[in-house]
């Protein structure tokens, strides 16, 4: 129980330190379920300001969605230069709206805010070059559900942080943690914050914990700086 109630507190502690330090930026305009979804393959393991350009790049230098269809990968990488592993992300992009086309030979996923999310996130799920952490996506941004998407560099957070486990590795059932403590209020602040967060001073390899506004919670924080603050042996 006084785990549950340490976790609760930290994630509490976290959610307004992080807001704080990264306010997020006001929700964008509702888009199309299959924009959304193309959205968050561009948004995993970044922020949503780099994001934004990448996507507005694909609705700018293509006609249509199908037009990216049959793009190569080098020509849908250049317009999401700037992201982080963008080759591959437009691999995943190409490879899911081929097989999505494939299904009936259109591009539309109207009437997909009707389902039941559950069904919704079994369907998507499906698709080749979709991620769990779009499918989360689509579930908070598209449906209103709770859910919070969970990417590599919001996972790597979580774990210096110590409020998940090392040893867990399915995303869906760290998901299911992190989601019994960020409420759905909460939601859309922590997703965006914990991507700057990540993305500005928890980096992969050697974070910055001097400049990190958890430094006084986070676990690995008191390692690193316990760590410098030591004098050299002569």
């Amino acid at each position: 129980m006084a785990a549950t109630l340490n976790k609760q507190e930290l994630f509490g502690r976290a959610i307004k330190l992080l807001v704080k330090k990264y306010p997020a930026p006001p929700p964008p305009e509702t888009r199309p379920v299959l924009d959304e979804l193309v959205y968050a393959l561009c948004r995993e393991n970044t922020t949503s300001p780099l994001a934004q350009d990448a996507f507005k790049r694909l609705k700018d230098d293509f006609h249509d969605w199908n037009e990216i269809r049959v793009s190569t990968v080098a020509e849908v990488s250049h317009a999401l230069r700037g992201l982080p592993d963008a080759g591959s992300k437009a691999k995943r992009l190409i490879d899911f709206l081929q097989e999505f086309f494939e299904g009936d030979y259109t591009f539309s996923m109207e009437g997909m805010e009707k389902k039941g999310q559950k069904q919704v996130a079994k369907q998507l799920a499906r698709y080749q070059g979709v991620t769990d952490f779009a499918v989360a996506w689509v579930l908070q941004r598209s449906l209103g559900g709770h859910s919070i998407p969970l990417d590599d560099a919001s996972i790597r957070v979580l774990r210096r942080l110590k409020v998940i486990d090392d040893e867990v590795d399915d995303n869906e059932s760290l998901r299911g943690t992190v989601e019994h403590y960020v409420s759905k209020a909460d939601g859309y602040e922590f997703t965006e914050a914990i991507a700057a967060l990540a993305m500005q001073i928890c980096k992969d390899g050697m974070p910055e914990c001097n400049k990190c506004p958890l430094n006084k919670d986070c676990p690995t924080a008191q390692v690193m700086l316990n760590k410098k603050a030591k004098p050299k042996a002569k």
